[in-house]
């Protein structure tokens, strides 16, 4: 199940979010999109975890939809359908490949 967390980090802890969140071996991404960018339906095959940075975006998903800005975390199960959107002032987000919210301390 998708499940958001609000306000639940200091965006201005990066270093600490980054650390946190890269496996043991990989990597994870920064994304930055402009407003309007959307990310249309569409799944993936490992747990994802999305941490807002900058800016919001509406997230949603086949059982909903939130806004989420800065400190949010969006913890994706593998398989699970969902999309988002970049509002006004676009937005800036790490996604890690996998479930990282037992490590952020959700």
């Amino acid at each position: 199940m998708i499940a958001v967390h609000h306000a639940k980090l200091n965006p201005a802890d990066l270093s600490a979010i980054v650390l946190k969140s890269l496996p043991e071996q990989g990597c994870v991404e920064v994304q930055r999109d402009m407003p309007g960018k959307e990310h249309a339906w569409h799944q993936h095959g490992t747990d994802e975890t999305i941490i807002v940075l900058r800016g919001s975006l509406r997230f949603y998903w086949d059982e909903g939809a939130s806004e989420c800005g800065p400190g949010d975390v969006i913890i994706l199960p593998a398989g699970a359908r969902h999309g988002s959107v970049a509002l006004a002032d676009g937005a800036t987000y790490v996604i890690a490949f996998r479930d990282v919210g037992r490590l952020l301390q959700l």
